[in-house]
């Protein structure tokens, strides 16, 4: 048996390459670790950069809000019929309006000795009316504020009005503190926007002022209304009035606008008026138990009072005007029977340059039910706003003629009317007087 001999051949190149992996083998196995370590290694610097990263955004989160108050790009501020302050949200918000009226006015009474009254002949400036108003929102734009302050001559710093509002939808705000009564019109609207100086003579005499209580109001389509309750309502002779009994003063209004709303201003300065009529009709009923004797609204101590008044509101081009009517019934405590009084007004301007001048006229009247008592209560004499209070009387008209300048609309003006009074005592006898008046305004 031939035995063959079988020798195993390798080429050089191969057996270099396989020695080179041999003597690499070790390397790569300390390659490989080290790969792993500095990976792991990695993975605890990522999950360290990670808290460090979510503790950095949590004290700058902390920092923004420490400085929120301090940032001015989030408050806007400016000029829009009234100064304002708000911020981005409109949630909190301050507009400050002012009104300011300077006046001259020349007043002399006529026969009045014979009613028991003084003879007067007065010519004096003073400051009629100043005004600051705080208005806007807290927290939510829905939830009013409204603060007035009031000063004079004759007259320290007050606070006039003083309420908080919130609004749930276009049909019902509800208002609690003190505010202007919304039982006659012309006392209702803006006094910066007034046809005359001065309230008519039936308005002093029949207007409800101030009242201090509740509100709910609203209005859906043309129509708008009001509903009251608060403390006795004094006569604007007297002021705000607390209660000294549980029986509170009511007012019922509705306001409903039978073509274009004629709003609550009785003069628009723009040029050329509304381009459609204006038409609204004011509706008010009220029952009032007085607190205080008023001697501007004939009102003693201990009364209980009914009303209504209602006005007729027309405004189209350079035309416009109310008429007004007023109803009282006064029931006194004791014996004495009830009595019911009467008043009627009507006023008009017409702007002779559109914007600029305008003519104004007004005849009011008074009709009183029964003498007055002047033992006490409020009152001046001076100028016969709701008539003479230095004695009873029984019927009094105004006769008033006016000029108005608008340098700028309503917010810089010049006013200027005469009035002649006419009135009767209980017996018949007549009695008068004159009054001048001139008078600037500023209002922002």
């Amino acid at each position: 048996m031939n035995t063959r001999k079988f020798r195993l051949r390798i080429p050089v190149h191969a057996l270099t390459g396989i020695s080179i992996a041999l003597l690499a083998m070790p390397a790569l196995a300390d390659t490989n670790e080290e790969l792993q370590i500095l990976r792991q290694q990695l993975e605890e610097q990522r999950a360290k950069s990670i808290i460090l990263e979510q503790r950095i955004n949590e004290l700058a989160s902390a920092s923004a809000k420490a400085k929120a108050p301090e940032t001015v790009s989030s408050v806007t501020a400016g000029y829009d019929e009234g100064f304002y302050v708000k911020d981005a949200s409109g949630n909190h918000s301050l507009r400050i309006n002012g009104l300011l009226q300077p006046r001259y006015t020349y007043f002399k009474t006529s026969d009045v000795q014979q009613l028991g009254g003084t003879e007067s002949n007065t010519s004096s400036f003073d400051i009629f009316l100043g005004r600051l108003y705080f208005s806007g929102s807290v927290a939510d734009p829905s939830i009013g504020y409204w603060f007035t302050l009031q000063g004079g001559t004759s007259d320290g710093m007050t606070l006039l009005d003083a309420e908080l509002s919130k609004t749930f939808s276009p049909y019902l705000t509800i208002e609690m503190g003190k505010y202007w009564s919304a039982y006659t019109y012309q006392y209702y609207v803006d006094i910066g926007q007034y046809l005359l100086p001065d309230l008519s003579l039936a308005e002093w005499s029949f207007s409800l002022g101030r009242q201090t209580g509740v509100r709910a109001s609203g209005k859906a389509g043309k129509l708008a209304y009001s509903v009251s309750l608060s403390n006795s309502i004094a006569g604007s002779d007297i002021g705000n009035s607390t209660n000294l009994h549980t029986d509170l003063a009511t007012i019922v209004n509705l306001n409903y606008d039978i073509l274009d709303p004629y709003g609550y201003k009785e003069t628009d300065t723009t040029p050329g008026g509304p381009s459609r009529p204006q038409l609204s009709l004011w509706v008010s009923g009220m029952y009032n138990p007085v607190e205080y004797t008023s001697k501007w609204a004939n009102d003693d101590a201990g009364e209980k009072t009914y009303g209504m008044t209602a006005s007729l509101n027309y405004r189209y081009r350079n035309f416009g005007g109310q008429l007004s009517a007023y109803w009282k019934n006064n029931q006194p405590n004791g014996n004495t029977s009830d009595y019911d009084s009467y008043g009627w007004g009507e006023q008009a301007g017409y702007y002779i340059v559109p914007g600029k001048v305008e003519l104004a006229q007004r005849v009011s009247h008074v009709k009183w039910g029964a003498p007055q008592d002047f033992n006490t209560g409020g009152g001046r004499e001076s100028n016969w706003y709701a008539g003479p209070t230095g004695f009873a009387w029984e019927k009094l008209t105004e006769y008033t003629v006016g000029v108005n300048y608008y340098l700028k609309g309503n917010h810089a003006k010049v006013m200027a009317a005469y009035t002649r009074y006419d009135g009767e005592g209980f017996t018949g006898t007549g009695f008068g007087a004159d009054r001048f008046t001139l008078q600037t305004q500023i209002a922002f």
